[in-house]
């Protein structure tokens, strides 16, 4: 075909859709809407899954985290993983359930130089300066009106007795975090010092947390090193960094399998609707393209007329569901915080969606034309011509 012929058939397409206004702006809709669904849905898991692994690795800023539900690990332990030549630090912490103004919290003491391990996002005050200091989530500081300054009671549960070990905790800061609504979920923490916490629930120098972080992340270490404390410490349960994080976003792909199916049939559908406008468009042009095969136009070069068009509405489209899938998605963060569910989640403008968005456009656009264009090479000139 010559550049000449390829040139008029761009030109009579396109002049197609300028003549079917209504066709080519609901076609435009449709793909519009599956492409802006996508890149929304696509940005925010993203977001999500990103910001959930900035907040874990905040909050758990180890490779390792040992575990057992009461204090039955000597410090003397943590200082000899301490003096492993793979390990950046083993930080010893206690971590038990309590009780703070009718609401179950959770209840973390840290040693004063493993607080720079944890970068806690202050949003208000400082980090624990007295004995008696702590810092408190901003949901739990929002459910007892607690500001900087404030003291607190925290009630520990003391086995199965039924009494509880009272701490008066004065709150020198307040700390966010991603935790606090997402899936429903609300985090009601406090973190005071380790020193204290022993003292006041009498543990002596034990500890129930141990925080461990490789150099490097290697993996097999974190394995040798996750095999080794199961050993050392039956009773311990052992969990990883990593593991965590995965968890997190298994759950969040199983919720995105309902929008990945309302993704799907929004491209059917716009699939659908690009099927029809080449339909009519050959079906009101029949003696058009009679007379162009006629004087000697190839099934190719009429076929061209319509792909032109589906190309064009395809990338209109396309380039409209981008905007707005990504403007959607940060206005679908805005409402989920509206909603009363504080998610700090980062959106941004990821390439790779983009580019997926406009090749599901014009894949989608393109597929579902090549049915009706079919029925081109099925058009005979002779009987176009009679008949009509």
């Amino acid at each position: 075909m010559n550049t000449r012929a390829l040139m008029m058939a761009v030109r009579i397409g396109l002049r197609g859709l300028v003549t079917r206004k209504a066709m080519t702006i609901m076609t435009i809709i449709a793909i519009a809407t599956a492409v802006a669904l996508l890149v929304a849905l696509e940005t925010v898991t993203y977001g999500v899954k990103y910001t959930v692994e900035l907040e874990v690795k905040s909050i758990l800023p180890a490779d390792l985290m040992v575990y057992t539900s009461s204090a039955i690990i000597p410090e003397q332990l943590v200082n000899m993983i301490n003096g492993l030549r793979y390990v950046e630090y083993a930080a010893p912490a206690i971590l038990t359930g309590a009780i703070a103004g009718g609401h179950q919290i959770t209840l973390i003491g840290l040693s004063t130089d493993s607080f720079s391990y944890f970068y806690p996002q202050l949003t208000q005050g400082s980090l624990p300066i007295g004995s008696d200091d702590c810092i408190i989530s901003q949901q739990l500081a929002q459910a007892l009106n607690a500001t900087v300054g404030s003291y607190i009671y925290v009630y520990v549960p003391q086995g199965l007795t039924g009494t509880y070990s009272v701490l008066k905790l004065r709150v020198s800061g307040i700390f966010t975090s991603i935790f606090g609504g997402l899936l429903g979920f609300q985090v009601y923490m406090v973190v005071a010092p380790l020193g204290y916490l022993q003292s006041q629930l009498n543990t002596g120098d034990f500890v129930n947390v141990i925080f461990i972080k490789v150099v490097g992340d290697n993996a097999a270490i974190i394995g040798r090193l996750n095999t080794a404390m199961k050993q050392l410490i039956p009773e311990a349960q052992v969990y990883e960094q990593q593991s965590i994080i995965g968890s997190v976003n298994e759950i969040v792909n199983l919720i995105n399998v309902f929008f990945l199916i309302v993704i799907v049939l929004s491209v059917v559908i716009a699939g659908l609707i690009v099927a029809i406008m080449v339909l009519i468009n050959i079906r009101e042009r029949r003696r058009e393209i009679g007379i162009m095969k006629a004087i000697g136009a190839s099934n190719g070069q009429v076929m061209l007329i319509f792909i032109t068009q589906v190309i064009a509405v395809s990338l209109i489209g396309g380039l409209i569901g981008l905007i707005g899938g990504y403007y959607g998605s940060i206005l679908m963060v805005k409402l989920i915080n509206y909603l009363g569910y504080s998610i700090n989640i980062i959106i941004r403008p990821m390439p790779q969606f983009f580019a997926l968005g406009l090749a599901t456009a014009l894949g989608t656009g393109v597929v579902a034309s090549v049915p009706p264009l079919m029925s081109i090479v099925r058009i005979r000139p002779a009987e176009v011509i009679r008949t009509e």
